[in-house]
C-alpha cells in the first residue's frame, strides 16, 4: 500500500487541458505491469497508483483526471484536485518536452493507446459529459480550443531534449485519435 503525502503545489491558472496517453507516463527503466500499456476491459487505475506513488516516488499524482475501459464501458476517476500542478508536466516542460505555454494545464491521462489503437467515439463521450462540461462551466477561459492532444503540445526538438532528460518517458503520437470527433462530442455536451 502506497502512503498519501500532503503535497502543496498550486495551479496559477487554467488555459488548457492537455489528453495524453497513459504510455507516455511509463518512465523508461521502471517496471510496469504491460497490461496497461494499452486498452483493456480491466481496472487499471489502481496499478497506476501504485507505480507513480512506490516505483517513481511521485509525491502526487501526475495527472487531474484518468479515463479506462472498464468492463463494457469507460470510467473516470479522479486524479489530482484541479488547482493543483502536475509534477510530471512540470518536469517535461522543464525538460524542454512540452512547451512552456502548457505548464499551468490540466492533464487527463487516458488509458488507451492511440497509437495502436483507434479512440472509440463513447470514449470521447465520456470525456465530454463528465468532464470538459464541468471544466468548461468551471473554468469560462477554456473552450474547445484549449483542449489539446500531447503531440500538439510537444516542442520541435523534444526527443533530442529526452535523450538528454534524466528521467525518459515513453511518449507516443496520437496517430489515430481524430480530433474532429472530440470537436462534435464536446459541442453535444457543452449544450448542458
Amino acid at each position: 500500500m502506497y502512503k498519501i503525502k500532503k503535497y502543496r503545489q498550486k495551479r496559477l491558472k487554467t488555459q488548457y487541458v492537455i489528453l495524453v496517453q497513459a504510455k507516455s507516463f511509463k518512465r523508461k527503466g521502471v517496471y510496469i505491469d504491460p497490461i496497461v500499456y494499452r486498452g483493456t476491459y480491466k481496472y487499471t487505475w489502481g496499478i497506476w497508483q501504485e507505480y507513480f506513488y512506490h516505483d517513481l516516488l511521485y509525491k502526487d499524482l501526475p495527472c487531474h483526471y484518468f479515463v479506462e475501459l472498464l468492463d463494457k464501458d469507460y470510467v473516470v476517476f479522479k486524479g489530482l484536485n484541479d488547482f493543483k500542478k502536475s509534477m510530471w508536466l512540470e518536469e517535461q516542460v522543464k525538460n524542454g518536452i512540452i512547451d512552456f505555454q502548457y505548464k499551468d494545464s490540466i492533464i487527463i491521462m487516458i488509458g488507451e493507446n492511440f497509437h495502436t489503437d483507434i479512440c472509440e467515439y463513447r470514449l470521447l463521450e465520456h470525456l465530454s459529459n463528465k468532464v470538459f462540461s464541468q471544466l468548461f462551466k468551471q473554468f469560462p477561459e477554456l473552450s474547445f480550443d484549449r483542449v489539446k492532444i500531447l503531440d500538439e503540445c510537444l516542442t520541435p526538438n523534444w526527443e533530442a531534449n529526452m535523450a538528454t532528460a534524466e528521467n525518459k518517458y515513453e511518449i507516443e503520437d496520437f496517430r489515430f485519435f481524430n480530433k474532429i470527433n472530440l470537436k462534435f462530442a464536446i459541442f453535444d455536451y457543452e449544450k448542458y
